[in-house]
């Protein structure tokens, strides 16, 4: 698939000023040779309707969504496809035919992640997921559709987990066990987990101290404890987990292969994972050095 010439790709979110994924998508196209440029673009809940609008006026390639729009901008596309369709949850728009269409590569990502640098494989395993927001609705189907033995869904909203685990249900025939932070027996569900996930935005740059109030110390040492953030690359929760001796997965790989997805998606072409994983992780480092 050729790219027209001097083709305009971006990120919507807010905040973007941290996201790194304009250095992951410009160095994606300098290594396949595609003549485009990647920006971000700080849009807020209001401004979503036209920032989507320009996509289609601009004829831009392409964009990511990200926080807070990631479930808020369906009803601007022209239709959702794939993950996006089933979980409502998307972070990659595609210009097709002269539509606009959400795509997600979030999950897919993730487990791509968790396969190549975590190691495992989420068939028959007890998942704890912290968050309920668009990221999490991504990971929680593509982890039930993969066989998690168990899902555990922990979040602030009671309703926004019930809707979830509605979602779960209806679509896939999936059944969720809702709890909050403030559940007695969260402890009890930790000492089952075979892997928990951060997927809340608690411990991003610049708030770095914050962690989720999950109860890793009563994790069993061969629980896999991952986080979706990955700026700082060495989250609070991660740092901790790795304290009490559990293995940990950071959300840099999540972030490379999802954005490698997406890349295809407007490309046809998919960029390699090294080379774009080494450049973040130099940036990162430079940046925050490990505590």
């Amino acid at each position: 698939m050729q790219i027209a010439a001097g083709r305009l790709f971006g990120l919507f979110g807010d905040p973007v000023g941290h996201s790194l994924s304009p250095h992951l998508q410009n160095e994606a196209f300098r290594l396949l040779g595609i003549n485009g440029v990647y920006l971000s673009f700080a849009i807020k809940p209001e401004e979503l309707g036209t920032a989507v609008a320009a996509v289609r006026c601009l004829k831009m390639g392409g964009v990511n969504v990200t926080i807070p729009h990631k479930e808020r901008i369906g009803p601007y596309l022209d239709r959702l496809a794939d993950d996006a369709l089933l979980t409502g949850s998307v972070n990659t728009v595609v210009p097709e035919d002269g539509q606009l269409v959400g795509y997600s590569t979030d999950g897919e990502g993730f487990l791509l992640s968790l396969r190549h640098q975590g190691g495992m494989e989420p068939v028959g395993k007890k998942v704890v997921l912290l968050g309920v927001g668009g990221a999490a609705r991504a990971l929680a189907f593509r982890l039930a559709q993969e066989r998690a033995a168990a899902l555990y869904l922990v979040g602030r909203n009671p309703e926004k987990t019930a809707a979830l685990q509605a979602a779960l249900r209806d679509r896939i025939g999936f059944t969720a066990v809702g709890l909050t932070f403030t559940e007695n027996d969260l402890a009890a569900v930790a000492a089952e987990a075979d892997l928990v996930i951060n997927a809340t935005p608690l411990g991003m740059f610049p708030a770095t101290a914050e962690r989720p109030p999950f109860p890793l110390e009563a994790c069993r040492r061969s629980c896999l404890v991952a986080d979706l953030v990955y700026h700082p690359l060495e989250t609070a929760f991660l740092r901790y987990a790795r304290r009490l001796g559990l293995p940990t997965l950071e959300g840099l790989g999540m972030l490379v292969y999802q954005g490698i997805l997406a890349c295809r998606l407007w490309t046809g072409l998919t960029p390699p994972f090294d080379p774009l994983y080494r450049l973040l992780h130099g940036l990162l480092q430079k940046e925050l050095p490990p505590a």
